[in-house]
């Protein structure tokens, strides 16, 4: 192509212009991506479009002002004829001044855009290494207070392992003087025993001579009042027979013997009756209850008894009375 054509150079300052527009969009992006801060106001703007519009020389003509916006690719706002072909020297140099410009205003923008971020995420750095840095305090001094508690446990796990041993060795060390314990104290359990029924074998064996020393005075004493008794009567009939005696001393033959004859029969049924008691077989008794056997001789001599022979020899009246009492046990 001809060196002077406008076409040419103008298509080609456009292409650096639009790839520069792409470089700057693909950062936009990937900064929003990392949620970095932008310094454009308003996103709804095309500030592109008032860039150009103020990149244009004011003392331009219309004609000049349409052709750099048709390279620039932006819409002029009245519909306008297509722009020509060929332009002068001093215009083409103009449009290569503004796409310059432009061109150097977007990447001074870019550059902007991508220091910014840079900043914000040196920022959120700054802010996560502050958050790491207590996080990892937090975490070293709770590492530290478990590994304290860990150690304290060892060493409680470490005592007690040794206070089990020392208690095996010793329970193992002292079973025999537990063993000869146990056996002292069952010798003398035994021999306790032994003597508290050695103790009260002899108690009940007390309890028994008591109680048949009792026996033995209520028998006494029975057999005291049995005697007193028999005294009693015997002094009645004495008394009687004294009486009988001064009444025949008056002289009543045949009253003398009707009294001679009754106290025959009395004298015969009481020797009669001493002999069958004397005979008649005796119960059984238990190993512990006495068998008591009395048996009493008067010997009481009275001047009536000379009535029942003619030999009768008078004496004092009391000669001996005698009680024998027999003990055994049955």
């Amino acid at each position: 192509p001809t060196k002077l054509d406008t076409r040419y150079f103008g298509e080609l300052l456009a292409d650096v212009y639009r790839k520069n527009c792409d470089i700057h969009s693909c950062i936009s992006e990937h900064v929003a991506k990392i949620r970095g801060r932008k310094h454009e106001l308003d996103p709804s703007i095309d500030y592109k479009k008032e860039e150009v519009e103020e990149l244009l020389p004011k003392g331009a003509t219309e004609l000049t002002k349409q052709q750099i916006r048709y390279l620039l690719q932006v819409r002029p706002r009245p519909p306008e004829p297509a722009p020509p072909s060929l332009v002068s020297v001093d215009n083409l140099l103009l449009l290569l001044l503004l796409l310059l410009l432009q061109t150097r205003l977007t990447a001074d923008r870019s550059m902007r855009l991508l220091l910014s971020t840079f900043s914000s995420l040196r920022e959120e750095l700054l802010h996560m290494s502050e958050d790491l840095r207590v996080e990892k305090e937090g975490l070293e001094r709770d590492l530290s207070f478990k590994a304290d508690q860990a150690r304290q446990y060892d060493g409680l796990l470490e005592a007690v392992r040794e206070n089990n041993r020392q208690l095996q060795l010793a329970g193992q060390s002292s079973s025999s003087t537990l063993q000869i314990k146990t056996d002292e104290l069952s010798r003398q359990y035994r021999d306790q025993l032994a003597a508290m029924r050695e103790e009260k074998d002899r108690e009940i064996q007390r309890l028994r001579t008591q109680v048949t020393t009792i026996q033995t005075d209520t028998s006494r004493s029975s057999a005291d009042r049995s005697l007193q008794l028999r005294i009693s009567e015997l002094l009645a009939t004495l008394e009687q027979r004294q009486t009988t005696i001064s009444r025949q001393e008056g002289g009543d033959p045949e009253a003398d013997a009707g009294e001679k004859r009754q106290l025959q029969e009395r004298h015969q049924d009481h020797h009669h009756q001493e002999v069958r008691s004397r005979r008649r077989p005796q119960r059984r008794r238990s190993h512990l209850e006495p068998l008591l056997l009395s048996c009493c001789r008067y010997r009481n001599q009275y001047p009536i008894l000379g009535l029942l022979s003619d030999d009768y020899q008078v004496t004092s009246p009391v000669k001996e009375a005698k009680t024998i009492v027999i003990e055994r046990t049955g």
